[in-house]
């Protein structure tokens, strides 16, 4: 019984933690509420795949372009909203 209870007790913390994780960082559930939440991502892609032998391409230095268009996105803070079910057919 003892077992179970500490099952459950992990699996109940781990819940509490991700929701307030979700909370903090303005997460819906497996969604962003707003293009700020993707930040992260944002760099990461900026830093890592994005990048040219260690440059930016579109500025052809390691420093991130001002008007990158993905830095606009992410600045802009605007709400992802999801339209309609996934499960729903699409209209022809």
């Amino acid at each position: 019984m003892e077992p179970l209870v500490a099952v459950v007790g992990i699996l109940a913390v781990f819940v509490v933690l991700a929701w307030v994780i979700a909370q903090v960082d303005g997460l819906g559930f497996l969604a962003p509420k707003s293009t700020h939440g993707i930040r992260g991502s944002a760099e990461s892609f900026c830093v890592g795949d994005c990048r040219v032998n260690g440059r930016c391409p579109l500025t052809g230095s390691a420093q991130r372009a001002p008007s990158c268009p993905l830095w606009t996105y992410v600045d802009a803070d605007v709400p992802t909203v999801l339209y309609g079910s996934p499960f729903e057919p699409t209209p022809v």
